[in-house]
């Protein structure tokens, strides 16, 4: 084999391998509501307004970051937090024992990427907001910003997983958000 030939068929393999790396992206759930546990509702994707696209900064599915490309997700970033906050709900294990009709809901403030040099920094602040639909009142608001640190070249649905999970697990560490809910360890 000549080195050329050599070289050409490596370039090829490693452009297959990190194109296959984007194929694998986590299955999301269809309904518009999603019950985590017992009586604690999980918000539609509208329900989790991505602020710096609706403010027209941003296109929805597209996160922002300091690199010359654009991270662009398969679906919208609303959507794809909202799958995210479900799927780390659920692997939490945290049951909700209150016999009120809550639901969860949150505001992404910001989602952004730092990776000019590696590893990435990736920052999320969300706003969460846990509501009593009898009352029509928050019983729960709290603001979470988490950082985290990737490899540069990573699948970004998997990325965004993590540090949404990050979150997630900050709000179910919190001992009000524990009260709110009644929560039984």
């Amino acid at each position: 084999m000549t080195p050329l030939l050599l070289k050409r068929s490596s370039i090829a393999c490693f452009a297959l391998l990190t194109s296959a790396c984007s194929l694998f992206v986590p299955r999301s759930v269809a309904s518009s509501q999603t019950l985590a546990n017992n009586e604690l509702l999980i918000a539609s994707a509208r329900e989790f307004p991505y602020m710096p696209a609706r403010a027209g900064n941003i296109t929805p599915d597209r996160i922002a970051n300091t690199a010359m490309t654009s991270i662009v997700l398969k679906k919208s970033v609303e959507s794809a937090v909202r799958d995210a906050v479900v799927s780390a709900w659920r692997k939490s294990g945290m049951v909700v024992t209150t016999h009120d009709r809550l639901v969860l809901s949150a505001r992404i403030e910001a989602l952004l990427v730092d990776d000019e040099r590696s590893p990435a920094t990736w920052t999320l602040t969300l706003n969460y907001f846990v509501t009593n639909t009898f009352t029509k009142q928050n019983v729960f608001v709290k603001s979470v910003t988490v950082h985290m640190f990737r490899q540069k070249f990573t699948n970004p649905a998997y990325a965004l997983d993590d540090v949404v999970k990050l979150s997630v697990d900050t709000v179910l560490r919190d001992p009000w958000f524990r009260q709110v809910v009644g929560s039984a360890d």
